[in-house]
């Protein structure tokens, strides 16, 4: 199993020459199983460059986007994703409800006049839409990945995924907008055991946008801060932790003092970065 992170910033995207280490584009990640499934992981602006990616795969492998939730910053790059356009790919749209509203819904929505040219009815690729259970129950099979998933403390919702494949050991824990300083003990609980089962996952990204220091201004807002990603890491014994949705203000610089600062109180944990490609060892 390999990740690709197309995007990793929250609000909205930025450029600017000062922004280039970290990247500027919002949410989407890309995981390609050893079976060649491919998943990808929110619909930012990050699409551009994992469209990019997918380009060079083979044409008509079959695409299931897992949807977090419906804030624009995780859907503004759907309009604009090549493979929709294409009638030799297949998209499936995945995720549970939140607050009635179906990925069929949002992407409906995203597409509708006067905001796009092409609505859903016009797209080429062939589409499906799947509401899972608000709580995994059985993993969901994809190819020969197992997918799970959680709800997590955020205003209108947002769920966590977790991808392991059996046949590697491979797994990992996307969790995006996340306040964990809000959620219930119940939230914390199901999210800890969505960490540590079947087992510690190799890879946690967790959403870390503010510190502690600062957090009281942005409290419920509905963002983690990336002290409680190192304290939930260290708690679910994770191998390794990697800290997402940085703030379109925050700076190469800024974030490099601040993932100086991880480093020191979590050795071997960083922050994402656009274009990043990561790898599952045993």
């Amino acid at each position: 199993m390999k990740l690709f992170f197309g995007g990793v910033r929250g609000t909205g995207p930025v450029a600017d020459l000062g922004f280039l280490e970290f990247g500027g584009e919002t949410t989407a990640l890309l995981v390609e199983g050893l079976a060649g499934e491919k998943i990808v992981l929110d619909a930012g602006t990050g699409l551009r460059l994992v469209n990019a990616r997918l380009g060079a795969g083979a044409p008509g492998a079959p695409i299931q986007l897992l949807m977090t939730h419906y804030h624009l910053d995780h859907l503004m790059g759907l309009p604009s994703f090549g493979p929709l356009y294409n009638k030799l790919w297949a998209v499936e749209f995945a995720a549970p409800l939140r607050e009635g509203v179906a990925a069929e819904d949002a992407v409906r929505r995203v597409l509708a006049k006067p905001f796009w040219p092409v609505q859903l009815e016009k797209l080429h690729a062939r589409l499906s839409f799947t509401t899972l259970p608000a709580q995994a129950g059985q993993p969901v099979r994809r190819g020969a990945l197992d997918i799970r998933w959680c709800a997590v403390h955020h205003p209108e919702g947002c769920h966590a995924y977790r991808l392991d494949e059996p046949a590697t050991g491979a797994s990992l824990v996307f969790a995006t907008d996340m306040e964990w300083a809000l959620a219930t003990p119940a939230e914390q609980r199901d999210f800890l055991n969505l960490c540590r089962h079947p087992r510690p996952a190799h890879l946690l990204v967790m959403d870390g946008q503010f510190n502690r220091a600062h957090y009281a201004k942005f409290k419920g807002w509905g963002h983690s801060t990336w002290e409680d990603c190192v304290d939930v890491a260290r708690t679910a014994q994770v191998r390794r932790l990697l800290i997402t949705h940085h703030a379109p203000q925050n700076d190469d610089s800024l974030l490099l003092d601040v993932e100086r600062a991880v480093q020191r109180a979590l050795p071997g944990a960083g922050l994402a970065r656009g274009g990043l490609e990561a790898g599952f060892d045993e």
